[in-house]
């Protein structure tokens, strides 16, 4: 069986490795002169990129243990809430958020993500698991 820290831990594996999908395919973009000056560092393309990487594999592992797009949906959310947050502040203090955002990124989602495992664990203890892990 499985608890709400296994969960996190599990997911925090599927961010890390789409930090890992990103950081490659951000390094084959780079190469492609056309692509290079909009996916760069400090770009909003950039920063959807990171958004995206780290949030799908979280997603579709919620989804293939079994928690369904509910649960999935929401812990996207959570795991987007506290980087939303941080740039509507940026937005409204016209402060240059976006480089400090992309190293913050991680750690906000991560607290998202541990947040909602928190708040909903009635879904993730005793439950049983469909991928067998457990």
């Amino acid at each position: 069986m499985r608890t709400p820290v296994r969960y996190f831990l599990e997911l925090q594996l599927a961010m890390a490795l789409g930090a890992l999908v990103c950081f490659f395919v951000g390094g084959a973009l780079q190469t492609a002169s056309m692509l290079a000056t909009v996916y760069r560092p400090g770009t909003v393309m950039f920063f959807l990129g990171d958004v995206f990487f780290l949030t799908v594999p979280v997603v579709a592992w919620m989804v293939f243990c079994g928690r369904g797009w509910q649960h999935s949906l929401e812990l996207a959310a959570a795991m987007l809430a506290p980087v939303v947050a941080i740039v509507v502040v940026g937005v409204m203090t016209q402060s240059a958020y976006l480089m400090w955002l992309i190293t913050a990124m991680y750690p906000a989602m991560s607290l998202g993500m541990l947040a909602y495992l928190l708040y909903r664990r009635d879904v993730f203890v005793g439950a049983r698991d469909l991928v067998g892990l457990a």
